[in-house]
């Protein structure tokens, strides 16, 4: 059946079923850089030899529009299934209630929760997907409230308690729990450092200390920060900076080298105020949280991040291990961290809805606070103020700081060669969208992503120093990465002669600026690659617009999310934007060494893109749609189709992370790498 969205031509099937190139496609060709014509905010210190600037832009108000591929969106078919259970009934932040000397009491029908649990086996079957397992021994909670003796549990007067939105039943002091977490064992210990060692130094806030390597025997490097910029303009819903990196004197790993394409591993710290308030909340003393301390671990590989499992001895701070080692804002709340909360809580009823949540009996409120909002660390010791646990007993139960991913925006082996570059420097260079979620401390405020907020934190710095007239270089900034992912699926497949389509959304462009800047610099492949970009608006989101080249706009199709006319319905999404280019498509995948690359968010586009591929296939080769799907099956394993998916977890209903990407894996109908960044 004919596609009403696939326009149909003299080089369809069956007018022409060898597919040719597609005609009246702009031959293009390589100019010298015209420096007058640069844009209105160029830098620079990110142009590469290759470049140059297109005078007008590659749309305007009558671009096509792109699906949403917020983050939050991505995990939705996981939380959807999650929501469709019944609420609890208790929900003590859904309205203003009157403050009753510093209490709020619990007590409802226990009816409710058996309701809320199901008779049979799928609400178990459901919650149990946000813990991984261990939830098959739901058991109602059915305390007597009408009995004289029966004591309710007092709710915690404060914003940070308030803040988890927790849900709980009929719960009192006495409430038998069953199936409790046990206790986890604490598997380290700080011990006082010999004479001979006091001698430690640490530069906490300019590179993590050397046990943290990314592949042993290899260390983080930190790398100078040579320019930082914006990308986006005001009114952006996400800002994007872009960042140049100086490894100049990144050390050899065995000739590996980077690739155009290629991804690093930034190792970010956790910011000074995060530390400093979970030192606070602790009430750790000032005077020891800068004194070096003999760590023992008793086996595992913290607090290195991909390290041997052993046994460990080795001179830090605690500062050291809490800016470097452990995740304190990434993870939702685990049981056995709930666990180590309750053990060290001094109020009763504090201890009891801790223990609570780590019980059969309150599995269902367990459930919600790990699907809802992100949780930090210090807002939980904050939401239970009397949980003072040791730092070795938290350290044990906290998830590794892990090193974050971002592909490479630029040919490595180009971008150097730049004006006004001093000395035989090389420079990388990337692109970091900002990610934001609510922030408990106050009613509107966010707090950022523990990778892109120290990025963009460096960025402001930079872009600071440089607009008071301040040389950057004076302020040293670094950023703590290593070599990562040179043999991804992007940098792997990227390469020959033949024609290439590329399909982005969002900051899934940036691999794709360093595919055509390759390209350029060699005249018989300037004129066979053609980019769609997504983007939520054009005139403030549109990533690299303007540095692609004097053709820029004849290889580059914008499509936005948002609606250029108020009332209308003719929005566009970039797999609208495929169908229409279905014959470059088709030319290109069955072209020799012909190679279509998508790179973006997971959910929604990526399923959108596929299927809009094989609509392309089943028009323009006249066959099934099973067909059709082995088809791009098969272009798949010969290295043609190549599919690179951001998977950004700032969802603010997410589940487990170990879930996430089990779910993702298994049920996405794509070959694709994940690149983890947030």
């Amino acid at each position: 059946m004919h596609h009403p969205n696939i326009p149909t031509t003299a080089t369809s099937h069956p007018n022409d079923p060898i597919p040719s190139e597609p005609r009246d496609i702009p031959e293009l060709s390589l100019k010298p850089s015209r420096p007058h014509e640069q844009a209105e905010h160029p830098s620079p210190q990110s142009l590469g030899e290759a470049m140059s600037w297109s005078n007008t832009n590659s749309d305007d108000s009558e671009a096509p529009l792109t699906p949403n591929t917020e983050p939050e969106r991505q995990m939705d078919e996981i939380t959807d299934k999650l929501q469709e259970l019944p609420v609890a009934t208790v929900n003590f932040n859904e309205q203003p209630r009157p403050r009753r000397a510093s209490t709020t009491l619990i007590s409802e029908n226990p009816s409710d929760i058996r309701r809320i649990l199901g008779d049979g086996e799928t609400a178990t079957k459901l919650i149990s997907q946000c813990c991984g397992g261990g939830c098959c021994l739901l058991k109602t909670l059915a305390p007597d409230t009408t009995s004289p003796n029966f004591l309710p549990v007092v709710i915690p007067d404060n914003r940070a308690f308030r803040s988890l939105n927790l849900r709980l039943g009929p719960l009192a002091l006495d409430s038998e729990l069953t199936d409790t977490t046990p206790l986890p064992p604490v598997n380290m210990s700080f011990e006082k450092v010999p004479s001979v060692e006091t001698s430690h130094v640490t530069a906490v806030h300019k590179e993590p200390p050397k046990f943290v390597k990314p592949h042993p025997p290899y260390d983080v490097y930190s790398a100078p920060l040579y320019h930082a910029r914006e990308l986006t303009k005001p009114g952006a819903e996400k800002r994007t900076f872009h960042f140049d990196i100086d490894v100049t004197d990144y050390p050899d790993e065995g000739g590996v080298d980077f690739k155009v394409g290629g991804a690093i591993g930034i190792c970010p710290p956790n910011s000074q105020e995060i530390v400093d308030e979970l030192f606070d909340v602790l009430c750790i003393p000032k005077s020891i949280r800068d004194r070096p301390v003999a760590l023992k671990t008793f086996g595992g590989r913290w607090p290195t991040i991909w390290g041997d499992d052993q046994p460990r001895e080795l001179v830090t701070t605690r500062r050291e291990l809490l800016t470097w080692c452990v995740d304190l804002q990434s993870f939702p709340p685990t049981k056995n961290l709930l666990r180590v909360l309750a053990e060290h809580a001094d109020a009763p009823n504090e201890r009891k809805i801790l223990m609570y949540l780590c019980s059969a009996q309150g599995q269902a409120a367990f459930c919600d606070l790990r699907t809802t909002s992100y949780i930090t660390v210090a807002q939980l010791l904050h939401a239970f103020p009397s949980a003072k646990p040791p730092l070795p007993a938290l350290l044990s139960v906290l998830n590794q700081l892990m090193p974050r991913f971002y592909s490479l925006s630029n040919d490595p082996h180009i971008s150097s060669a730049r004006p006004g570059l001093p000395g035989n420097r090389r420079l990388i260079e990337m692109a970091v969208t900002v990610h934001e979620a609510p922030d408990w401390h106050t009613d509107n405020g966010v707090r950022t992503g523990a990778g892109s907020g120290f990025m963009e934190r460096l960025a402001h710095s930079f872009i600071k120093a440089e607009s008071e007239g301040i040389d950057p270089g004076v302020l040293d900034l670094r950023v703590p990465m290593f070599r990562g992912l040179m043999a991804n699926p992007l940098s792997r497949q990227f390469g020959g002669d033949g024609p290439m389509v590329l399909i982005g959304a969002g900051v899934g462009m940036a691999p794709f600026r360093g595919f055509i800047l390759n390209r350029l610099k060699n005249a018989n492949c300037a004129n066979k690659i053609w980019l769609i970009q997504g983007v939520r608006d054009s005139m403030v989101d549109e990533l690299y617009s303007g540095e692609l080249g004097d053709h820029e706009r004849e290889i580059k199709k914008v499509v936005q999310s948002r609606k250029v006319k108020v009332g209308t319905s003719d929005a566009k999404y970039v797999q609208d934007e495929v169908r229409l280019q279905a014959d470059i498509v088709w030319f290109v995948i069955n072209a020799l060494d012909g190679r279509i690359f998508v790179c973006g968010s997971s959910k929604g586009m990526g399923e959108g893109v596929e299927e809009a591929l094989v609509e392309v296939a089943m028009q323009k080769g006249g066959i099934s749609k099973a067909e059709a799907h082995e088809f791009w099956n098969k272009k798949k394993e010969d290295g043609q189709y190549i599919a690179s998916f951001h998977c950004i977890y700032t969802s603010f209903r997410r589940s487990a992370v170990h879930l996430s990407r089990r779910y993702l894996t298994s049920h996405s109908s794509m070959v694709v790498t994940f690149i983890f960044v947030y």
